[in-house]
């Protein structure tokens, strides 16, 4: 499946005393194979991952710090040791208390050159889910919820001290009332 559904090992077809031309397509197949240097960049990125995390949760430290005193928003309930988390994402929610909306401070954010996203979009509200399965939006109150409250702020290895000060700084400046 993960080479265009052919039945052997494409490598084989060079080092095998068997026809090196022949194969076949048992099934419908997806391209999955990595390229060389794709493989090259992960393996020297494994080498690193230890600091990479380190640096995710001094990022997530840093935002609970900052972030943890204001009651507009909600910060990521834990469930695991702070160290065990893989901080690949750090989702926070505005609350009813906030002045403005999701958006609005995804827009001021952007404005200030700070990049957010929003993770994850409801399936029900995915065309083929919603269709296929006849699903509505008042069936999911949490997920809807979530869904229009939750932003993701940047969080990455490199991001400095003073990159997560001019985050916190931003969201706290357009969250007063």
């Amino acid at each position: 499946m993960r080479l265009h559904g052919i039945n052997r090992d494409v490598w084989d077809r060079f080092t095998s005393s068997k026809s090196n031309w022949e194969y076949d397509v048992v099934a419908p197949g997806f391209k999955y194979n990595m390229p060389d240097i794709n493989a090259a960049i992960g393996l020297a990125q494994l080498e690193r991952a230890y600091v990479m995390h380190e640096n995710r949760i001094r990022c997530a430290e840093f935002y609970f710090k900052k972030l943890g005193g204001m009651e507009k928003i909600n910060l990521p309930n834990l469930r695991v040791p702070f160290a065990h988390h893989a901080w690949h994402l750090f989702p926070i929610t505005l609350n009813e208390s906030a002045p403005i909306s999701r958006n609005e401070l995804i827009e001021k954010l952007s404005t200030d050159g700070i990049g957010t996203s929003v993770h994850y979009k409801p399936l029900h509200q995915m065309t083929y889910y919603k269709s296929t399965y006849n699903l509505n939006e008042n069936h999911y109150p949490n997920s809807e919820w979530i869904w229009r409250n939750c932003i993701s702020l940047p969080i990455y290895p490199s991001l400095t001290t003073d990159d997560l000060q001019y985050v916190t700084d931003r969201i706290a400046h357009h969250l007063k009332a």
